[in-house]
Order: C-alpha cells, then sequence, then structure tokens
C-alpha cells in the first residue's frame, strides 16, 4: 500500500512519532512517501527515524519541501541472510 504524511508545520517529536509509528506497522513491499521542510529540525528527526529503521535514504526536492520515499522490500525466504 502507498501512503503519504505531510509533516510541514509540524515540531517537536510529532515529525518523529508518527514516521515511526508508520514505519513500524508498514508491511511488505509497502511506500510510504514523508514530506518536510527541507533544512529544518523535523527533517533531521524524520532522517534519524529513517536510519533507525536501516532503511535507504531515497528523496527529491520541490522547491522548500522534501519528499523522502520509505519503501520496505518483499521479505526473504526464511533460512536465507
Amino acid at each position: 500500500m502507498r501512503s503519504e504524511v505531510n509533516l510541514v508545520g509540524l515540531c517537536c517529536s510529532v515529525p518523529q512519532l508518527i514516521v515511526y509509528s508508520k514505519v513500524k506497522k508498514m508491511k511488505d513491499n509497502d511506500v510510504l512517501e514523508v514530506v518536510v521542510e527541507r533544512g529544518s529540525s523535523q527533517e533531521q528527526d524524520v532522517v534519524m527515524v529513517i536510519k533507525k529503521f536501516g532503511i535507504d535514504l531515497v528523496y527529491s526536492d520541490e522547491g522548500d519541501l522534501r519528499r523522502y520515499v520509505i519503501e520496505l522490500p518483499k521479505a526473504r525466504p526464511r533460512g536465507l541472510p
């Protein structure tokens, strides 16, 4: 499933908590797009959460905004590294 979270204007720990909660609920092949203000503290918070989950940072810039694409790959079969 593909979903989007717009965090523009949010501050403190709210962006972190939203992204953390959404990523924890993601299933194989789900995609989450996260929109933040470029260069803001909320962007730093979101990047920290994405890295905590070991997800590659993929983003695009749209003016003053940055869109992160978080994608969980299909799970590997059991027993494979």
